[in-house]
């Protein structure tokens, strides 16, 4: 079988079109990621103290966005224990479980991907 080669051809119009397409890629900067971070941060956080457990509020209280190194902090000293006790446990085997850390972090990731996905598509429009 005889090799075939293959070529495209790139006008000037349709290779500016590529460079303004990276253009705008690029020009979506690292601070309107971080501001698409923070505000998904900032709804996992919501969601981490509607979750929590509420005794004296310790808890809620010391669940925190923490900006400077976009992490999300539980300071309490047991958030921990409270979170592994619960998630230990077979689903509803616990009266009142709590699982208010992970859980709602893995559901902020997957919107956060849908986001910046978002964020893309807008910039390339």
């Amino acid at each position: 079988m005889a090799e075939k080669d293959i070529s495209i051809e790139l006008n000037k119009s349709d290779a500016r079109k590529v460079e303004q397409l990276f253009d705008k890629l690029s020009s979506m900067s690292n601070k309107g990621v971080d501001m698409i971070i923070a505000k998904r941060a900032m709804f996992i956080v919501r969601d981490m103290k509607k979750d929590a457990p509420y005794d004296t509020g310790n808890l809620k209280d010391n669940i925190v966005y923490n900006h400077q190194n976009l992490s999300i902090e539980s300071k309490a000293p047991y958030s921990a224990a409270v979170e592994e006790m619960t998630s230990s446990k077979a689903k509803g085997s616990v009266k009142g479980a709590y699982q208010f850390f992970y859980k709602n972090i893995n559901k902020g990731l997957i919107k956060l991907k849908l986001d910046l996905n978002n964020a893309i598509k807008r910039s390339l429009r």
